[in-house]
C-alpha cells in the first residue's frame, strides 16, 4: 500500500514537471518564432516537391518515357517526390530549434538560482530531469505533427489524396524527424547539465552539431576515397580475370565505411531512414552518393517492410537520444547545486 502511494506521488511529480515544461515551451516567444521559421523554410522545398509530383504523374502517363527506365521503373515514389527535399532543411533548421530548446533547461535555472528553489519542493531529482526531457520532447512532437498535418491538408486541397501506405510513410517520416530532433535536444540537455553558464552550453552544443553534421561527413568522404579508392577504382580492372570479385570487394568496402560513418552522423542516418520510409521499394541506400537500389517496378512494397530492411539505422536513430538522455540523467543526479 505504501509502495503504491510512493509510485503515484512519483508519477504525479514527473507529470507536473513535464506539463510545466511543455507549457513553458509552447508559450515561449523564442520557441514559437523558431518553430514558425522551421515551417517557413520548409515551404519552398515542399512546393518544389509538389511541382515534381506533377512531373512524376506526367511521366507515369507517358509510356515512351516510362519505358526508358527499364524494368526498375522511375526511382521515385509519390511521397518521396513530395517530401524528399524536406530532410535536408529539417536536419539543419530543426536541429538548431532542438538545441535552442534544451541548452538552458538546467544551466539557465542554475544561473538564476531557480533550480535550488525547485529542488526545495517535494519533487525528486530524477522526476525533474525526466520531466524536463518529456516536456521538451512533447513540444517538439507537437511541432512536427502540426507541420505534417498542415502538409497533408495542402495535399488534400491540391486534390492529392494519400493512400493508406502513403499515410504510413508520412507517419514514419514524422517519427524519424522527431527522433533526430530528440537527439539534438537531449544533446543540448546533457551539455546543459555539465555546464554552469547557458552561453557556453549553447556554444558547445553548436560546436558538436557542426562536428556531427558537417565535419564527420566531410572526413568520412575523404576516408572513403582514401581507403576504398575513387569511384573509378572499380573500373580499372575490367581486363582482370577476376574482375567481378574485385568489384564486389570494392563495393563491400564502401558499404562498411558508409556504415561506420553513419553511426557518427545523425543527419546521414536520418536521411537513410527517411529514404526507406518515403520510398518502400528501396533495398539499399548509399547516403554519401545518394544512390539507391530498388525493387522491380510493380513489386508490392510497404513502408513497414522497408523499415525492416534498414533496421540497424532505425535502431541507431532511436537509441542515440536515449543514450544522451541517460548521460544527462546521471549528470543531473550527481550535480552539486551550490
Amino acid at each position: 500500500m505504501h509502495g503504491d502511494t510512493s509510485s503515484r506521488n512519483a508519477s504525479r511529480g514527473l507529470l507536473t514537471v513535464a506539463r510545466k515544461e511543455f507549457a513553458d515551451h509552447l508559450t515561449d516567444p523564442a520557441f514559437l518564432v523558431l518553430a514558425f521559421l522551421l515551417i517557413a523554410v520548409c515551404i519552398v522545398p515542399f512546393h518544389q516537391g509538389l511541382e515534381g509530383y506533377e512531373r512524376y504523374l506526367a511521366l507515369l502517363a507517358d509510356p515512351v518515357k516510362l519505358a526508358a527506365y527499364g524494368t526498375g521503373g522511375p526511382p521515385g515514389q509519390a511521397m518521396q517526390v513530395i517530401y524528399g527535399q524536406l530532410p535536408d532543411v529539417i536536419s539543419t533548421a530543426g536541429a538548431v530549434l532542438a538545441i535552442a530548446m534544451g541548452f538552458d533547461l538546467v544551466s539557465g535555472e542554475r544561473q538564476t538560482g531557480s533550480l535550488k528553489l525547485l529542488l526545495a519542493r517535494p519533487v525528486f531529482r530524477d522526476e525533474i530531469i525526466a520531466g524536463k526531457a518529456l516536456g521538451g520532447l512533447a513540444a517538439l512532437a507537437v511541432s512536427v505533427a502540426a507541420g505534417l498535418a498542415l502538409s497533408v491538408a495542402v495535399l488534400l486541397f491540391r486534390g492529392i489524396v494519400p493512400g493508406a501506405d502513403d499515410l504510413v510513410s508520412i507517419l514514419l517520416f514524422g517519427l524519424a524527424t522527431i527522433a533526430l530532433l530528440a537527439f539534438y535536444f537531449c544533446l543540448a540537455l546533457a551539455i546543459s547539465t555539465v555546464t554552469r553558464k547557458s552561453g557556453k552550453a549553447f556554444l558547445y552544443a553548436l560546436i558538436v552539431f557542426f562536428i556531427l553534421s558537417t565535419l564527420v561527413p566531410v572526413v568520412g568522404s575523404e576516408v572513403r576515397n582514401d581507403i576504398a579508392g575513387s569511384s573509378l577504382y572499380a573500373f580499372d580492372y575490367t581486363d582482370h580475370p577476376d574482375y567481378q570479385s574485385v568489384r564486389e570487394t570494392y563495393w563491400a568496402r564502401l558499404d562498411l565505411i558508409d556504415s561506420v560513418v553513419t553511426v557518427f552522423s545523425p543527419q546521414m542516418n536520418y536521411e537513410t531512414v527517411v529514404q526507406y520510409a518515403l520510398n518502400p521499394r528501396t533495398t539499399e541506400y548509399q547516403a554519401f552518393i545518394r544512390h539507391l537500389d530498388l525493387l522491380p517496378a510493380g513489386t508490392e512494397a510497404h513502408p513497414l517492410d522497408a523499415m525492416a530492411r534498414c533496421w540497424q539505422n532505425v535502431l541507431l536513430l532511436l537509441l542515440a537520444p536515449i543514450a544522451l538522455f541517460g548521460l544527462a540523467f546521471m549528470a543531473f543526479l550527481r550535480m552539486d547545486i551550490r
